[in-house]
Protein backbone atom coordinates (compact mmCIF):
# COMPACT_ATOMS: atom_id res chain seq x y z
CA UNK A 1 0.00 0.00 0.00
CA UNK A 2 0.91 3.82 -0.73
CA UNK A 3 1.36 5.65 2.38
CA UNK A 4 -0.79 8.78 3.01
CA UNK A 5 1.82 11.51 2.68
CA UNK A 6 0.78 14.27 4.15
CA UNK A 7 2.84 17.85 4.07
CA UNK A 8 2.90 20.50 6.96
CA UNK A 9 0.79 22.68 5.09
CA UNK A 10 -1.77 20.25 4.54
CA UNK A 11 -2.15 18.55 7.89
CA UNK A 12 -5.42 21.04 8.82
CA UNK A 13 -7.39 19.07 6.23
CA UNK A 14 -5.17 15.62 7.09
CA UNK A 15 -6.88 11.98 6.11
CA UNK A 16 -10.33 13.18 6.41
CA UNK A 17 -10.42 16.68 5.71
CA UNK A 18 -12.33 19.41 8.01
CA UNK A 19 -14.66 17.76 10.25
CA UNK A 20 -18.52 18.40 8.68
CA UNK A 21 -22.13 17.73 9.87
CA UNK A 22 -21.77 14.24 9.93
CA UNK A 23 -18.79 13.75 11.45
CA UNK A 24 -18.37 12.86 15.20
CA UNK A 25 -17.56 15.40 17.66
CA UNK A 26 -15.30 14.28 21.15
CA UNK A 27 -18.34 12.89 22.50
CA UNK A 28 -19.07 11.12 19.46
CA UNK A 29 -15.40 9.64 18.92
CA UNK A 30 -15.26 8.75 22.80
CA UNK A 31 -18.34 6.77 22.60
CA UNK A 32 -16.98 4.90 19.59
CA UNK A 33 -13.69 4.41 21.86
CA UNK A 34 -16.16 2.92 24.45
CA UNK A 35 -18.20 0.14 22.37
CA UNK A 36 -15.12 -0.84 20.42
CA UNK A 37 -13.53 -1.73 24.10
CA UNK A 38 -16.67 -3.36 25.35
CA UNK A 39 -17.26 -5.72 21.88
CA UNK A 40 -13.41 -6.33 22.24
CA UNK A 41 -13.44 -7.38 25.93
CA UNK A 42 -17.25 -9.21 25.01
CA UNK A 43 -15.37 -10.97 22.34
CA UNK A 44 -18.24 -9.78 20.15
CA UNK A 45 -17.21 -7.68 16.95
CA UNK A 46 -21.21 -7.29 16.65
CA UNK A 47 -21.44 -5.06 19.67
CA UNK A 48 -18.78 -2.26 18.27
CA UNK A 49 -19.91 0.56 15.17
CA UNK A 50 -17.98 -1.54 13.08
CA UNK A 51 -18.04 -0.38 9.20
CA UNK A 52 -18.93 -2.54 6.35
CA UNK A 53 -15.27 -3.86 5.12
CA UNK A 54 -13.82 -2.83 8.34
CA UNK A 55 -9.77 -3.59 8.50
CA UNK A 56 -8.28 -5.12 11.74
CA UNK A 57 -4.22 -5.37 12.62
CA UNK A 58 -3.03 -6.64 15.14
CA UNK A 59 0.44 -6.39 16.05
CA UNK A 60 1.39 -5.55 12.57
CA UNK A 61 -0.36 -8.45 11.44
CA UNK A 62 -3.71 -8.13 9.34
CA UNK A 63 -6.57 -10.49 10.90
CA UNK A 64 -9.89 -11.17 10.75
CA UNK A 65 -13.14 -10.49 12.98
CA UNK A 66 -13.27 -12.15 15.41
CA UNK A 67 -9.03 -12.90 15.78
CA UNK A 68 -6.23 -12.72 17.82
CA UNK A 69 -7.08 -10.42 21.17
CA UNK A 70 -10.71 -10.71 20.02
CA UNK A 71 -10.73 -14.43 20.98
CA UNK A 72 -8.84 -13.66 24.17
CA UNK A 73 -10.14 -10.69 25.81
CA UNK A 74 -11.72 -11.56 29.45
CA UNK A 75 -11.97 -8.07 31.42
CA UNK A 76 -11.57 -4.03 30.91
CA UNK A 77 -9.55 -2.77 33.25
CA UNK A 78 -10.22 0.97 35.01
CA UNK A 79 -7.43 2.73 32.97
CA UNK A 80 -8.44 4.43 30.08
CA UNK A 81 -6.87 7.35 28.54
CA UNK A 82 -8.41 8.43 24.47
CA UNK A 83 -7.51 10.83 22.15
CA UNK A 84 -9.92 11.89 19.80
CA UNK A 85 -9.06 13.74 16.53
CA UNK A 86 -12.74 15.47 15.36
CA UNK A 87 -10.79 16.92 11.44
CA UNK A 88 -9.47 13.85 10.77
CA UNK A 89 -12.10 11.54 12.72
CA UNK A 90 -9.35 9.20 14.39
CA UNK A 91 -9.15 8.23 17.57
CA UNK A 92 -6.00 7.02 19.81
CA UNK A 93 -6.34 4.75 22.84
CA UNK A 94 -5.09 2.82 25.58
CA UNK A 95 -6.16 0.51 28.52
CA UNK A 96 -5.81 -2.02 30.34
CA UNK A 97 -6.87 -5.47 30.10
CA UNK A 98 -7.28 -9.18 30.89
CA UNK A 99 -6.60 -11.65 28.36
CA UNK A 100 -7.41 -15.24 29.90
CA UNK A 101 -7.12 -13.61 33.15
CA UNK A 102 -3.18 -12.37 32.31
CA UNK A 103 -1.91 -8.81 32.12
CA UNK A 104 -2.30 -6.27 28.65
CA UNK A 105 -1.99 -3.04 27.84
CA UNK A 106 -3.74 -1.89 24.72
CA UNK A 107 -3.01 0.98 22.06
CA UNK A 108 -5.41 1.17 19.44
CA UNK A 109 -6.06 3.24 16.51
CA UNK A 110 -9.03 3.82 15.15
CA UNK A 111 -10.22 5.49 11.65
CA UNK A 112 -13.77 6.61 12.18
CA UNK A 113 -16.35 7.90 9.22
CA UNK A 114 -20.33 8.45 10.11
CA UNK A 115 -19.43 7.49 13.08
CA UNK A 116 -18.37 3.87 12.56
CA UNK A 117 -14.73 2.49 12.84
CA UNK A 118 -13.02 1.54 8.88
CA UNK A 119 -9.76 0.84 10.28
CA UNK A 120 -8.59 -1.06 13.45
CA UNK A 121 -4.74 -0.58 14.08
CA UNK A 122 -3.91 -3.01 17.45
CA UNK A 123 -0.86 -2.72 19.39
CA UNK A 124 -0.88 -5.45 22.32
CA UNK A 125 1.79 -5.72 25.28
CA UNK A 126 1.13 -9.20 26.48
CA UNK A 127 3.12 -8.13 30.22
CA UNK A 128 4.02 -11.88 31.26
CA UNK A 129 6.17 -14.41 29.61
CA UNK A 130 3.43 -16.14 27.70
CA UNK A 131 5.07 -17.61 24.11
CA UNK A 132 5.42 -14.34 21.51
CA UNK A 133 4.77 -11.74 24.30
CA UNK A 134 7.73 -9.92 22.69
CA UNK A 135 7.88 -7.56 26.08
CA UNK A 136 11.15 -7.81 28.13
CA UNK A 137 11.12 -8.14 31.72
CA UNK A 138 12.12 -4.74 32.94
CA UNK A 139 9.41 -2.87 30.76
CA UNK A 140 6.05 -4.98 32.99
CA UNK A 141 6.15 -2.56 36.35
CA UNK A 142 2.68 -1.03 35.90
CA UNK A 143 2.96 2.22 37.87
CA UNK A 144 0.19 3.48 35.61
CA UNK A 145 -2.63 3.31 38.48
CA UNK A 146 -6.01 3.55 37.50
CA UNK A 147 -6.32 6.89 36.17
CA UNK A 148 -4.12 8.76 32.87
CA UNK A 149 -1.67 11.26 34.02
CA UNK A 150 -3.82 15.32 34.34
CA UNK A 151 -1.89 16.74 31.59
CA UNK A 152 -3.13 14.44 29.01
CA UNK A 153 -6.56 15.26 30.15
CA UNK A 154 -6.18 19.28 30.58
CA UNK A 155 -7.57 21.71 27.99
CA UNK A 156 -4.68 24.52 27.29
CA UNK A 157 -5.42 28.10 27.54
CA UNK A 158 -6.80 28.88 23.99
CA UNK A 159 -3.88 31.13 23.02
CA UNK A 160 -1.46 28.64 24.11
CA UNK A 161 -2.70 26.21 21.84
CA UNK A 162 -0.17 24.99 18.95
CA UNK A 163 -1.09 24.70 15.33
CA UNK A 164 -1.83 20.84 13.94
CA UNK A 165 1.23 21.55 11.81
CA UNK A 166 3.45 22.29 14.86
CA UNK A 167 2.42 19.78 17.49
CA UNK A 168 3.11 16.79 14.48
CA UNK A 169 6.31 18.60 13.65
CA UNK A 170 7.41 18.59 17.99
CA UNK A 171 6.34 14.70 18.06
CA UNK A 172 8.84 14.53 14.96
CA UNK A 173 11.72 15.73 16.93
CA UNK A 174 11.28 13.37 18.76
CA UNK A 175 12.17 10.58 16.63
CA UNK A 176 14.34 12.84 14.63
CA UNK A 177 16.16 13.51 18.14
CA UNK A 178 16.11 9.93 18.54
CA UNK A 179 17.45 7.96 15.30
CA UNK A 180 21.52 7.33 15.87
CA UNK A 181 21.16 9.85 18.79
CA UNK A 182 24.06 11.58 19.05
CA UNK A 183 23.03 14.10 21.81
CA UNK A 184 23.21 16.57 19.20
CA UNK A 185 19.27 16.90 18.40
CA UNK A 186 17.16 17.32 21.71
CA UNK A 187 13.73 17.54 21.63
CA UNK A 188 11.52 20.66 22.79
CA UNK A 189 11.40 18.83 26.76
CA UNK A 190 9.82 20.60 29.75
CA UNK A 191 11.17 20.33 32.77
CA UNK A 192 8.42 17.67 34.02
CA UNK A 193 9.22 15.42 30.74
CA UNK A 194 8.02 12.19 32.49
CA UNK A 195 7.37 8.76 30.06
CA UNK A 196 6.02 5.71 30.88
CA UNK A 197 6.26 2.29 28.45
CA UNK A 198 4.14 0.03 28.89
CA UNK A 199 3.49 1.54 32.02
CA UNK A 200 7.00 1.96 33.69
CA UNK A 201 8.74 4.40 33.89
CA UNK A 202 12.03 4.85 31.76
CA UNK A 203 12.97 8.60 32.68
CA UNK A 204 14.13 10.05 35.59
CA UNK A 205 13.86 7.32 38.40
CA UNK A 206 15.52 7.37 41.32
CA UNK A 207 18.91 5.75 41.29
CA UNK A 208 19.16 2.40 43.84
CA UNK A 209 21.85 2.93 46.59
CA UNK A 210 25.11 2.26 45.28
CA UNK A 211 23.40 1.41 41.39
CA UNK A 212 25.09 2.09 38.39
CA UNK A 213 22.73 4.91 36.10
CA UNK A 214 21.13 4.06 32.61
CA UNK A 215 19.47 6.51 30.63
CA UNK A 216 16.09 5.18 32.88
CA UNK A 217 17.57 7.28 35.47
CA UNK A 218 17.93 10.88 33.66
CA UNK A 219 15.44 13.08 32.77
CA UNK A 220 14.33 13.17 28.98
CA UNK A 221 16.39 16.40 28.16
CA UNK A 222 19.38 14.52 30.00
CA UNK A 223 18.90 11.24 28.39
CA UNK A 224 18.85 12.63 24.84
CA UNK A 225 21.73 15.24 25.22
CA UNK A 226 24.03 12.55 26.59
CA UNK A 227 23.47 10.04 23.22
CA UNK A 228 22.31 7.06 25.44
CA UNK A 229 20.29 5.90 22.80
CA UNK A 230 23.25 5.52 19.75
CA UNK A 231 22.08 2.21 19.12
CA UNK A 232 18.49 3.65 17.53
CA UNK A 233 19.94 3.30 14.13
CA UNK A 234 16.72 3.81 12.29
CA UNK A 235 13.07 5.28 13.74
CA UNK A 236 11.48 4.68 10.21
CA UNK A 237 7.32 4.55 9.25
CA UNK A 238 6.76 7.70 11.97
CA UNK A 239 3.05 8.54 11.21
CA UNK A 240 1.37 10.69 13.13
CA UNK A 241 -2.26 9.28 13.83
CA UNK A 242 -3.95 11.95 15.80
CA UNK A 243 -3.73 15.19 17.07
CA UNK A 244 -6.03 17.21 19.77
CA UNK A 245 -5.04 21.02 19.77
CA UNK A 246 -7.32 21.38 23.02
CA UNK A 247 -5.01 19.45 24.92
CA UNK A 248 -1.69 19.27 23.22
CA UNK A 249 -1.61 15.84 22.26
CA UNK A 250 -0.43 13.83 19.44
CA UNK A 251 -1.16 10.51 18.83
CA UNK A 252 2.20 8.62 16.33
CA UNK A 253 3.34 4.89 15.48
CA UNK A 254 7.09 4.42 14.71
CA UNK A 255 9.13 1.14 14.36
CA UNK A 256 12.98 1.69 15.86
CA UNK A 257 15.40 -0.19 14.03
CA UNK A 258 18.63 -1.59 16.05
CA UNK A 259 21.12 -3.25 13.31
CA UNK A 260 23.45 -4.35 16.28
CA UNK A 261 26.48 -3.08 14.16
CA UNK A 262 27.21 -0.84 17.27
CA UNK A 263 28.62 -2.63 19.86
CA UNK A 264 29.66 0.13 22.12
CA UNK A 265 29.93 3.71 22.21
CA UNK A 266 30.36 6.90 24.21
CA UNK A 267 28.33 8.99 25.87
CA UNK A 268 28.40 13.22 25.72
CA UNK A 269 30.39 12.54 29.36
CA UNK A 270 32.80 9.83 28.11
CA UNK A 271 31.24 6.89 29.65
CA UNK A 272 31.44 3.90 28.02
CA UNK A 273 28.02 1.97 27.13
CA UNK A 274 28.28 -1.55 26.03
CA UNK A 275 25.00 -2.66 23.81
CA UNK A 276 24.08 -6.09 25.03
CA UNK A 277 21.93 -7.50 22.44
CA UNK A 278 23.55 -9.40 19.92
CA UNK A 279 21.50 -9.68 16.79
CA UNK A 280 19.22 -7.09 15.15
CA UNK A 281 15.88 -6.21 16.20
CA UNK A 282 13.16 -3.75 16.27
CA UNK A 283 10.53 -2.12 18.54
CA UNK A 284 6.96 -1.62 17.28
CA UNK A 285 5.50 1.62 19.05
CA UNK A 286 1.93 3.25 19.45
CA UNK A 287 2.92 6.41 21.43
CA UNK A 288 1.61 9.85 22.88
CA UNK A 289 2.82 12.60 23.53
CA UNK A 290 1.99 15.93 25.48
CA UNK A 291 2.97 19.27 24.13
CA UNK A 292 2.49 21.68 27.36
CA UNK A 293 1.37 25.35 26.49
CA UNK A 294 4.65 26.84 26.11
CA UNK A 295 5.58 23.91 23.28
CA UNK A 296 7.36 21.59 24.96
CA UNK A 297 6.91 18.04 25.52
CA UNK A 298 6.20 17.35 29.09
CA UNK A 299 4.44 13.79 29.15
CA UNK A 300 5.66 10.96 26.95
CA UNK A 301 3.74 7.33 27.09
CA UNK A 302 3.96 4.52 24.58
CA UNK A 303 2.75 0.47 24.07
CA UNK A 304 5.38 -1.67 22.19
CA UNK A 305 6.59 -4.65 21.88
CA UNK A 306 9.93 -6.34 20.57
CA UNK A 307 9.02 -7.90 16.60
CA UNK A 308 11.28 -9.15 13.75
CA UNK A 309 13.78 -6.88 12.47
CA UNK A 310 12.49 -5.01 9.58
CA UNK A 311 9.09 -5.74 10.47
CA UNK A 312 6.75 -3.06 8.16
CA UNK A 313 3.58 -1.76 9.36
CA UNK A 314 0.22 -3.41 8.28
CA UNK A 315 -1.58 -0.27 7.10
CA UNK A 316 -0.07 3.58 5.80
CA UNK A 317 -2.60 5.52 7.26
CA UNK A 318 -1.19 8.80 8.80
CA UNK A 319 0.47 12.11 8.29
CA UNK A 320 3.97 10.60 7.10
CA UNK A 321 7.48 11.72 8.34
CA UNK A 322 10.27 10.19 6.38
CA UNK A 323 13.20 8.73 8.17
CA UNK A 324 17.15 10.29 7.23
CA UNK A 325 18.64 7.26 7.70
CA UNK A 326 15.60 4.73 6.11
CA UNK A 327 16.58 7.47 3.02
CA UNK A 328 20.31 6.83 3.22
CA UNK A 329 19.76 2.92 3.55
CA UNK A 330 17.65 2.40 0.64
CA UNK A 331 14.95 0.84 3.26
CA UNK A 332 11.23 0.70 1.44
CA UNK A 333 9.02 1.97 4.43
CA UNK A 334 5.99 0.35 2.70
Amino acid sequence: MKPVILTLALAGAGMGGRADAASCDRTCLEGVADRYLVALTSRDPSKAPLAKGVRYAENNVVLPLPDGLWRTASRLGNYRLVVTDTTWQTVGLYAKLQENGAPVLLASFLKVKDGRITEIDAQVARLTDTTGSGTPANLREDQLGDAPRAQFLTALPQAMRRSRAELASIANSYYTGLENNRGEKVPPFAEDCLRLENGTQTSGRTLPSGGQPNGMHYSCREAFGLGYYRDDTRLRNRRILAIDEERGLVYATVFFDHDASIREYKLKDGRDVAVKNTGPWTWSTQELFQVNAGGKISQVEAVLMAVPYGQRPAFSTGQHFPSPQADRDGFKEY
